[in-house]
């Protein structure tokens, strides 16, 4: 046993050893430093960073450490005989391995090119508030997999990277965060239009959060043999204020028009918005 111990060549396995440790420090190293970098960037621009330079950092800073630690990881693999040589040939056929791993995880691939997408095309951005399919609230986190919504319920909808390219999505908060909110109700078709609509607007321009400058709306969108069809529409800052002023404004535009006697027997719709 001790002449087998003896025997062994210890100096490569020691060198992978040492190519392995200090791979470990560089990337550790390396990523401290670009995270301290990240937070003193701020006070180099003189303000904080938005969200499209947020996001473009992030995917920076872990594209840099995953290239660090693959090259580290290679280097401590070639330093080993019983895989050295296999390391080597990967290397030297660095096309055809691409080619058999791509068609072997072609989708985690293409999620992880397609993040690096959306993080330098920006469609999305860390706190925009978005819509995508059924899917409705805030972008927490752009990762190299998946990106994460936070709903309102405080849900967390992961939708893959792939998939989140090929979509429709309406972001609420891109180049303009002013939104528009709506809802639809009805009268019988003999109530008085002009009183309706004096009402109706009475109520939408008290209703507190409106945008300076955007005045409410309303607008016959149908008439029925026995109604009239109307939209109520007002604007806020952002798309969560906007909703929020048309359920309010949908709730006191209901009493006023009942204590008025002009609602009759219709009921006030479920309030719809739409963003900019």
């Amino acid at each position: 046993m001790t002449t087998v111990l003896a025997a062994f060549d210890w100096q490569p396995w020691a060198r992978a050893g040492a190519y392995l440790v200090i791979t470990i420090v560089v990337v550790r190293l390396l990523d401290w430093l670009l995270g301290r970098h990240a937070r003193s960037l701020p006070r180099v621009l003189g303000r904080p960073l938005n969200l499209s330079e947020s996001s473009r950092w992030r995917a920076m800073r872990r594209l840099i450490v995953a290239v660090a630690l693959f090259v580290g990881l290679t280097l401590t693999l070639i330093q080993i005989p019983q895989v050295g040589s296999l390391a080597k040939g990967m290397i030297a056929s660095a096309g055809i391995t691409a080619l058999v791993v791509g068609l072997a995880a072609r989708s985690p691939i293409a999620n992880f090119v397609s993040g690096m997408i959306i993080a330098f095309a920006q469609p999305i951005r860390i706190g925009d508030l978005v819509t995508i399919d059924d899917v409705t609230g805030t972008v927490e986190e752009i990762r190299p997999v998946y990106t994460y919504i936070r709903t309102a319920d405080n849900r967390r909808v992961l939708i893959p990277n792939e998939q989140l390219t090929s979509k429709i999505i309406h972001n609420y908060s891109l180049i303009d965060e002013t939104s528009s909110a709506g809802f639809d109700f009805e009268v019988p078709v003999t109530a008085p239009l002009p009183q309706v609509a004096d009402a109706v607007l009475d109520v939408l321009r008290g209703t507190e959060g409106g945008l300076a400058g955007r005045e409410p709306s309303l607008e016959v969108t149908a008439v029925t043999v026995g109604a009239v069809h109307l939209r109520a529409t007002l604007w806020a800052q952002d798309w969560t204020a906007a909703t929020d002023m048309a359920a309010r404004a949908q709730h006191e535009v209901a009493e006023r028009l009942q204590a008025a006697g002009l609602l009759g027997g219709a009921e006030a719709a479920g309030t719809e918005a739409a963003g900019t």
